[in-house]
């Protein structure tokens, strides 16, 4: 966005005035960054949350970079009632599949909300969204996390640039709209409709046709206990604990390593700052999404 020259601006001048950032291109066009907002991008941190949001039940921990926030929540094990593809479905996904429901016992239930900034609205609910189990509540950003064994959760072959396990939202709307209310509400509702569409809308093998696979499919010679999902009902019947002490395929990674190769996954990484020219990279890579018609 095109925005007024403070007094006194000179053409290859990088000018912080009263609350604004200001440069300009080669080309004559002038920029400008809340100066608040700048602060944000160089420190990674998000201080439009500072004293605003209320963070829903379930979050453990909120890390941001740049223009990029990621919310990680928890649930403690428990028994679901799932909607399961059934074993005579005609169809191994999408219209004509077949379900049943099935009752099953997760362990501690790991999911890495992943937001992106949306350039009319502040922040929406990104595509990149991750699935994690963990045998034991999180102590610390050094645990290790372990994939889940859930249809609908995919693996990628290469893993390279993708997510490690990644949430199918096909079907979630996430865009942001002007109706969603302020970052607050769109935030949480945005969680809601995340966790809905994972535990609430369906399993099938879609992961399995379109990605590399399934961590469900992945996981069935872990332990007999889960090598079919019957197995499974019935181990949960017996002991829903039982969770707790199934050796989960391990990812090799802590949960800050995930967050740190989610945010370099989206180029989120902390700009190096020792010229002015680096003050004016930053203006024009992220001042489009930060600038909305805000007086300096």
């Amino acid at each position: 966005m095109v925005v007024k020259k403070p007094a006194g601006y000179a053409e290859e001048d990088v000018v912080i005035r009263r609350r604004g950032v200001f440069a300009t291109s080669p080309e004559g066009q002038t920029v400008g960054m809340r100066l608040d907002t700048f602060i944000e991008i160089l420190t990674g941190t998000n201080s439009r949350f500072n004293n605003s949001l209320i963070l829903p039940d379930g979050i453990k921990l909120t890390a941001s970079r740049g223009s990029f926030t990621i919310w990680v929540y928890e649930r403690a094990p428990q028994v679901y009632s799932l909607k399961w593809i059934a074993a005579q479905s005609p169809k191994p996904y999408g219209r004509g599949t077949m379900y049943r429901t099935i009752r099953i016992a997760l362990p501690y239930l790991i999911v890495l909300a992943v937001f992106e900034p949306e350039r009319r609205y502040g922040l929406q609910l990104s595509h990149r969204n991750e699935c994690f189990f963990l045998p034991h509540p999180l102590k610390s950003t050094e645990d290790e996390l372990f994939y889940p064994a859930l249809l609908n959760c995919s693996k990628f072959d290469p893993p390279e640039g993708r997510p490690l396990s990644w949430i199918c939202t096909t079907k979630l709307n996430y865009k942001r709209k002007k109706k969603d209310g302020d970052e607050n509400s769109y935030m949480k509702g945005a969680l809601k409709a995340l966790l809905h569409t994972l535990l609430e809308t369906g399993y099938n093998h879609s992961s399995d046709h379109h990605e590399a696979s399934s961590w469900f499919t992945e996981s069935i010679g872990i332990d007999p206990r889960i090598s079919t999902v019957e197995n499974w009902e019935k181990a949960t019947a017996n002991d829903p604990l039982f969770v707790l002490d199934v050796p989960w395929l391990r990812t090799g990674r802590s949960l800050g390593q995930i967050i740190e190769r989610i945010f370099g996954n989206l180029g989120a990484k902390r700009p190096k700052l020792s010229s002015a020219t680096d003050i004016k990279r930053i203006l024009f890579n992220y001042g489009k999404y930060e600038i909305h018609g805000i007086p300096f």
